[in-house]
């Protein structure tokens, strides 16, 4: 059996390093059989996960928060939920599927659904009736099904879609099973959030200057940070430098423009501070990066007209 125990955080990574993943890559983990993690103490997960219990029960704490999940219920931990004192009953039936922060936001733009994430904080669970559990067990076949296929020129679109559609379903569950949402107190610190990422996003170039967007909120800087990390666990700094290396990643991978000319768009100072700040994010040289990228592409293009 499958223990981790006593791990401060555990990324997509990580957990995609154990023999009882079904399937796994750097944006997706898809577990059958959720009993062969028999011990799970104080974890920190920094992905989106999401945990279908056909039958049998989960006793967990999320965010000092106790809960029980039985039959039809499904759990719901956002990125930078902290999670101990899991049990499993002998008799659980269970499906997991997690997402990195990163696919998720993607999928689903955080800024527009902070009030639901404020409700899951502190309610995780939420039960659903027979006929929708069902449909949850077929997105989760139908995406194992898709994601164990071989790569084809339309397999990344398959899966985003199958993912996104997963996503939407879950949130119009959400939406029913929390008809009094709309009368939740939502904190000024929750819109202030919501109005940076719709700023972050928004912008074509992002300032890495935490006062830049400290100052169009009209708060400081140090506040702004607080109420990053009161309503997603990562400071300000965090999720301006996450989505600068998503634009990074796009126009390396992308675009015809040079390294140079990439570095000048986003406003680095230099070429060598521009290298520099990809090397220790991206764990390799632009140039470097460049050429994996093109070899992975060029990799798919061969297996494609191979007969």
């Amino acid at each position: 059996m499958a223990t981790l125990d006593k791990i401060d955080t555990t990324g997509i990574k990580q957990l995609a390093n154990s023999e009882f993943i079904d399937y796994a890559d750097s944006d997706i983990v898809i577990i059958d059989d959720l009993r062969n993690f028999t011990k799970l103490q104080t974890i920190k997960v920094d992905f989106l996960l999401i945990i279908v219990v056909k039958s049998g029960r989960i006793a967990m704490r999320t965010n000092k928060v106790e809960s029980i999940a039985s039959s039809n219920d499904i759990i719901i931990c956002q990125p930078n939920t902290m999670m101990n004192e899991c049990m499993f009953s002998i008799d659980l039936s269970a499906k997991a599927v997690c997402l990195s922060s990163q696919m998720a936001r993607k999928m689903l733009h955080i800024g527009d659904v902070v009030d639901l994430s404020f409700y899951l904080k502190h309610k995780p669970i939420i039960h659903v009736d027979e006929s929708t559990m069902n449909t949850f067990e077929k997105y989760h076949a139908l995406l194992t099904e898709q994601l164990l296929k071989e790569e084809t020129m339309y397999k990344k679109q398959i899966i985003s879609s199958l993912v996104s559609s997963f996503l939407f379903c879950l949130l119009s569950i959400i939406e029913n099973a929390t008809p009094q949402r709309t009368a939740l107190n939502i904190s000024r610190s929750s819109v202030l959030f919501k109005q940076f990422i719709d700023l972050l996003t928004s912008l074509e170039v992002k300032p890495r200057n935490l006062n830049y967007y400290s100052s169009k909120l009209c708060i400081t800087s140090k506040y702004l940070s607080n109420i990053c990390k009161e309503n997603s666990g990562k400071t300000a700094y965090d999720w301006i430098i996450e989505y600068a290396i998503e634009d990074i990643n796009r126009l390396l991978s992308h675009s015809d423009m040079s390294i140079k000319e990439i570095a000048n768009y986003l406003d680095f100072p230099n070429l060598s501070f521009f290298g520099k700040f990809v090397k220790a994010h991206l764990s390799c040289s632009p140039t470097e990066f460049r050429r994996l990228k093109g070899k992975q592409q060029q990799g798919k293009r061969i297996k494609l007209f191979t007969f």
